[in-house]
């Protein structure tokens, strides 16, 4: 029993630290106890959303869940230092008798020594635990610092994201007027340059979302914050300008094109909720839309085939943003 829990207690030590590293310094997503905890949580309350909006529920799941993160690694840390002590009888003694601790005071030296407040009255009965103790307290408190730089981190991501959906937004809150705002027949007021500054705050959104994956659970109880939403609203349009011929050079659009591309991968939904299936039909107002600019059916629907792929993925990050019912 005693190789058993100092085997179980290191394993667990180990997959606490590799999850928060994966997490905090990968640009590859979470870790996988982060990544599985926080998908199996946004999917049941995406779940009770659809049958019943509760946006201002889900704004609050994000930091909730990234607090939530944070203290289950502290705690599950120390419960692996704690395994490793309580397998050992009498590696914990008493500061003044040397009577061995039971499990219970074992737990209260653990919290006290990883937390460096060491109030002296239980302590390691020797090497190699005063070793080990050590070692926990260090790593604890990397783990908590880290944890910090990690939220401010997130936070500041959160604020660019808001800002990007409210630069689109800026522009209109639909297809038809954003072109109608963007008085592309006056050169001096065109869309093109603001297209050109949004590419580039995109792509940066885009590679936040691989760096703090929690940042997609930062829900906004307000559409014309959603950046999935932004971004979907965004494309649509660049596809009606794009088909009917307006000005707006073929460079720019494929430049922002990129963009979108990049934040539908990197951003990609991974819950379950992307019931936008219906991406795969060509939706309504973009039919009435390219109708309403001339354009030839058979041309605008040779055009959606090579857009389906990328709209699909876009209407599958507004779902899993608790947007797609409201917006679609």
């Amino acid at each position: 029993m005693t190789i058993l829990l100092t085997l179980l207690s290191v394993i667990l030590a180990v997959v606490v630290l590799w999850d928060q590293f994966v997490t905090v310094f990968s640009t590859s997503g979470a870790g996988p106890l982060t990544r599985s905890g926080m998908r199996l949580v946004w999917r049941g309350l995406l779940a009770i959303h659809r049958r019943r909006r509760m946006h201002r529920v889900l704004a609050f799941v994000g930091p909730c869940l990234l607090l939530i993160s944070i203290v289950l690694w502290y705690l599950l840390f120390g419960f692996a230092v704690f395994l490793a002590f309580a397998a050992h009888t009498g590696s914990v003694i008493d500061g003044t008798t040397d009577a061995p601790a039971t499990n219970l005071e074992t737990l209260y030296f653990v919290n006290t020594t990883i937390s460096s407040l060491g109030y002296g009255d239980w302590v390691p009965s020797g090497f190699p635990w005063t070793f080990v103790g050590t070692l926990a307290t260090l790593a604890a408190t990397i783990v908590l610092t880290v944890s910090l730089s990690y939220v401010l981190s997130v936070i500041s991501a959160a604020i660019q994201r808001r800002a990007l959906a409210s630069g689109i937004f800026a522009m209109g809150t639909s297809v038809s007027e954003v072109i109608d705002n963007a008085r592309l027949d006056d050169p001096q007021a065109s869309l093109k340059n603001y297209l050109l500054s949004l590419s580039s705050t995109i792509d940066s959104v885009a590679l936040q979302h691989l760096a703090y994956p929690v940042l997609k659970y930062f829900h906004s109880s307000r559409v014309d914050l959603s950046p999935a939403r932004a971004v979907l609203l965004l494309s649509d349009t660049l596809f009606v300008l794009n088909v009917s011929g307006r000005e707006v050079p073929p460079g720019v659009v494929r430049v922002v094109r990129s963009s979108i591309d990049n934040f539908a991968r990197y951003s990609r939904a991974e819950t379950g909720s992307s019931q936008g299936l219906a991406a795969e039909s060509f939706p309504d107002f973009l039919k009435q839309l390219t109708a309403k600019e001339g354009v030839p059916a058979d041309v605008v629907t040779a055009e959606f085939e090579s857009y389906v792929d990328l709209r699909s993925r876009l209407v599958a990050l507004t779902a899993e943003d608790g947007w797609l019912q409201e917006t679609l």
